[in-house]
């Protein structure tokens, strides 16, 4: 019984970990000097995904502690 339990909290474990990888946010290459050229190109889709992430959907600007935006995408 030990046993079962010991194992039930570990495929629980893991399958939470597996889903909080699977919806983590995704930066897309290059920066931006202001937010209105991020978000241009986060509407347009002119900029450059990692391979594996063409399925996120929704994006978002992020300015970075260097003053320059970030364009992040997430699902």
């Amino acid at each position: 019984m030990k046993t079962m339990m010991i194992a039930a909290l570990a495929v629980g474990g893991f399958l939470m970990a597996s889903s909080a990888v699977a919806n983590a946010d995704v930066q897309a290459e290059g920066n931006y000097a202001t937010l209105a050229a991020c978000q241009a190109d986060g509407a347009s889709g002119d900029f450059t995904m990692p391979a594996g992430t063409e399925h996120y959907g929704s994006f978002y600007c992020q300015q970075g502690d260097n003053g320059l935006y970030y364009l992040w995408f997430s699902n």
